[in-house]
């Protein structure tokens, strides 16, 4: 429990100290805007124990729309300290408590399902890509138990289909949930440590702050531009199919 009253604490302190900077960047220096969240990420994955093993590198390119499986909260975290970047999330997402004001305090684009949203969410992304920004998406809808990839959603992939002559690179990653307290994970213990299906939050959150440290794999794949003979459910797939490999041949490569 000292452990997880610790981090806490010192995870709200540094929000505290870095929310007026982030405040006054947002709203008079929008071209720094990734700077304090790229370095509050830092700074988080140290507070929780979080290592990372790191195959392959983040494309120098830009903009890039980075493709990730997702498995946990810890996602945005864990990318979020790697390169300077937003991401889409789902629309209930800012309204949580204290994460939804960070969230929209580092440009994310929240998204919802229903059909008469989706060509306005296209053009915040196209725009929001066209500015020279960073954008991750996690194109499963909902996060995994860290054993799988879900099969992926295409619609915002219809970005492609829009915009034939755009020069968005797409790069795929794998997040990959290794070890706990440095003994390796099996499916069941991964299950555990991911958040998932209908898991209360807090019960979650507590489990993880008590693990001394976690360890994860990230693996970039090369960037590439679309094929403009491709479809949308077509570059959905081929993301899908290079992120599912990573994650299978991590998970049975100690």
């Amino acid at each position: 429990m000292i452990l997880i009253f610790l981090r806490i604490v010192i995870f709200l302190l540094f929000i505290l100290i870095l929310l007026p900077f982030q405040l006054v960047i947002v709203f008079l220096i929008k071209k720094y805007t990734f700077v304090i969240p790229y370095f509050f990420h830092n700074l988080c994955r140290r507070i929780f124990g979080i290592k990372i093993e790191i195959c392959g590198k983040a494309t120098a390119n830009f903009p890039v729309l980075f493709i990730s499986n997702h498995a946990s909260y810890l996602d945005i975290m864990i990318l979020g300290s790697l390169f300077k970047t937003s991401f889409v999330a789902k629309k209930e997402i800012a309204k949580w408590p204290l994460f939804g004001i960070l969230a929209k305090l580092q440009n994310t684009i929240f998204v919802d399902r229903r059909i008469s949203s989706l060509k306005s969410q296209e053009n915040q992304i196209v725009d929001h890509l066209n500015k020279k920004k960073n954008l991750v998406i996690f194109p499963e809808g909902t996060s995994s138990d860290g054993n799988k990839v879900l099969p992926f959603k295409s619609s915002l992939f219809n970005i492609f289909e829009e915009n034939l002559d755009s020069k968005i690179f797409v790069q795929t990653i794998t997040i990959v949930y290794k070890k706990i307290n440095g003994i390796y994970l099996n499916r069941t213990d991964r299950k555990d440590i991911t958040w998932h299906s209908n898991m209360d939050f807090i019960p979650n959150i507590f489990n993880v702050l008590k693990k001394f440290s976690i360890e994860v794999e990230v693996i970039f794949n090369e960037e590439f531009i679309p094929n403009k003979k491709w479809d949308r459910k077509k570059i959905a797939l081929q993301c899908w199919k290079k992120i599912n490999y990573n994650l299978i041949n991590s998970l049975y490569r100690k």
